[in-house]
């Protein structure tokens, strides 16, 4: 994992920070994974099948949740490598993550901190998109809790954000741009390991 870049201070601080951070997708290559088993050649374009949108319900019920097992072990090897190059030991980690549909036309969660539905502190957020986001179509981030000023975050395939979801507001609006987004979340504590999964 490299490239590692914190939009307000440095990994010494992680907690209170955003970092962006570029994977390797060869290694860790859940784009094609989901494109299999999707069935479709272009992500971006989701929108465009029925059955895609019909066997989507939530971010747990899904074709991506089914077939998770499918890529079990490299996301716990993403767990280790990508978490712990920051935050040395990892305590718990959700598995398996949710899978989101943003879909053209379509907006994907409400605007929120993860306290609102009972997230306890010292938990982190990391949002990992299998498209290019930008717009209407991406996670819409406030700079600071609080702060209420919602800007959306340009990622590529290959990058992932780290952010404090506890306590800063996140959310989507309705997707306007040309394409729909397809992502993965999960959260985890830093703590003393090894690293255990658990449902949250």
């Amino acid at each position: 994992m490299t490239n590692g870049k914190c939009e307000n201070g440095n990994t010494s601080n992680a907690l209170m920070t955003k970092i962006l951070l570029d994977y390797d997708i060869q290694r860790y290559n859940f784009h094609d994974w989901a494109r299999n088993v999707l069935g479709t050649k272009e992500l971006e374009n989701a929108h465009c099948s029925r059955n895609i949108k019909n066997l989507n319900r939530s971010p747990t019920v899904n074709q991506l949740a089914e077939s998770f097992s499918d890529v079990s072990e490299i996301y716990h090897s993403l767990i280790s490598d990508f978490l712990s190059e920051i935050y040395g030991e990892i305590s718990t980690y959700q598995s398996p993550p949710s899978f989101r549909f943003h879909y053209i036309g379509l907006g994907c969660s409400i605007f929120h901190s993860d306290r609102d539905f009972g997230v306890e502190q010292g938990r982190m957020n990391v949002w990992v998109p299998l498209t290019d986001v930008w717009g209407s179509n991406s996670l819409w981030i406030e700079s600071e809790e609080g702060a209420g000023d919602y800007a959306p975050v340009s990622m590529h395939l290959g990058q992932a954000l780290i952010f404090d979801g506890v306590n800063i507001g996140h959310g989507s609006k309705i997707n306007t741009t040309s394409a729909s987004r397809i992502s993965f979340d999960f959260r985890f504590e830093p703590g003393p390991g090894p690293a255990t999964p658990t449902s949250y």
